[in-house]
């Protein structure tokens, strides 16, 4: 079956379920194929339907006149609320108004091939949304589950200074920017800019796991927070990619989250560093 009359079909069925209830009385005029269906002069009918045929409208159509693949011929006696014409031309050389409108859409197999291939990217685009989600989903609850004995420490930082860490993750990521632009501007430094990203890539994951548990005892109920370690973040790794795919909200989330674990991982890195220098110097 050709894609022009699988699409044809799938319109077909969609407008007929798109009639109101009194265009499928025994008012409907209906042809498939064959000779053109007539509406002559000072007869009325609710609705016109006209597959693979012509339709010619002398008289009154109070609803809809849809024909597919074929012609549409508007008398100068014509009357009618809604033209569609799917496939084909509308023939109107006394200018007949139509009180809802007059729509013409032809189906070429440029049109189709067009279609199908922006339907594709779609259905595309979504199941890499679906993929991105699932992976998501699967790294932060196996990273979440694995450190979940040393993310006390990014949990304390933001309960003492949430805003100051973000301002510093926006800083740090301002500045690596800066630094993944420069280095990416000669062949040599390409692969220290990949380097770079990856590192930042890892930093802004490891901070988002103190952010998850943050959220975690704030907004989780007692009862959910005494289920085992797995299942916990298994949850807190779900609400944090179910806000993520919000529209607008998401991304706002995401860049904020992104920015606060960037300044979380560099914080606690450099309190490690401190402790262990002090330590130094004392031994």
């Amino acid at each position: 079956m050709k894609p022009q009359v699988k699409l044809s079909i799938l319109l077909v069925i969609a407008l007929l379920l798109l009639f109101p209830g009194n265009a499928l009385a025994d008012e409907l005029s209906a042809q498939f194929g064959g000779n053109p269906l007539v509406v002559p002069v000072g007869h009325s009918v609710d609705s016109v339907f006209a597959l693979s045929t012509d339709a010619h409208i002398s008289g009154s159509v109070k609803e809809v006149v849809l024909v597919i693949n074929g012609d549409i011929y508007l008398e100068p006696t014509a009357q009618a609320d809604l033209v569609i014409d799917l496939g084909g031309q509308v023939f109107n050389p006394a200018n007949v108004t139509a009180n809802t409108g007059i729509f013409r859409l032809s189906l070429t197999p440029q049109f189709v091939n067009q279609l199908f291939i922006g339907l594709a990217m779609i259905l595309g685009l979504w199941l890499a949304r679906l993929i991105i989600s699932v992976l998501g989903i699967v790294l932060l609850t196996g990273l979440g589950f694995l450190l979940r004995k040393r993310v006390q420490q990014g949990v304390n930082l933001l309960q003492a200074s949430s805003l100051r860490l973000l301002a510093i993750g926006m800083a740090a990521f301002l500045i690596m920017l800066g630094l993944l632009i420069l280095l990416s501007l000669t062949v040599v430094g390409i692969p220290l800019a990949i380097l770079v990203l990856v590192v930042g890539i890892a930093a802004i994951f490891l901070g988002i796991l103190p952010i998850m548990e943050f959220i975690g005892q704030k907004a989780l109920t007692p009862r959910l927070l005494e289920y085992p370690a797995l299942s916990k973040w298994f949850i807190l790794a779900i609400g944090l990619v179910a806000v993520l795919n919000l529209p607008l909200i998401g991304v706002i989330v995401l860049l904020s989250v992104a920015f606060a674990g960037l300044g979380v991982t560099l914080t606690t890195g450099l309190i490690y560093f401190k402790e262990r220098r002090s330590s130094k110097l004392i031994k």
